[in-house]
């Protein structure tokens, strides 16, 4: 189990919340617009952290011409919930 910074859990929140998980998705610019006010340290740790998410395969990504697109893995999601509280 990875541990994630609370920017990172503020953007998975905002997906669970707006219910981006399976078929529908955001755009990476409109998630990253989230922690836009987070200090600079914590905003750089954040990125780190979603971008290990991608990795574990906690959040998914879909290739759009203009800008990557994200949501939540459907299978994983007691590890997001987990992960989150």
């Amino acid at each position: 189990m990875i541990e994630v910074s609370v920017g990172c859990k503020v953007i998975l929140r905002r997906l669970l919340s707006q219910r981006c998980i399976g078929g529908k998705h955001l755009p990476e610019t409109i998630c990253l617009r989230w922690i836009k006010n987070l200090p600079k340290d914590e905003h750089k740790k954040a990125i780190k952290d979603l971008e290990e998410c991608i990795k574990e395969g906690l959040v998914l990504t879909k290739p759009k011409p203009s800008d990557r697109h994200l949501f939540l893995n459907p299978e994983r999601l007691k590890e997001i919930y987990s992960l989150i509280e």
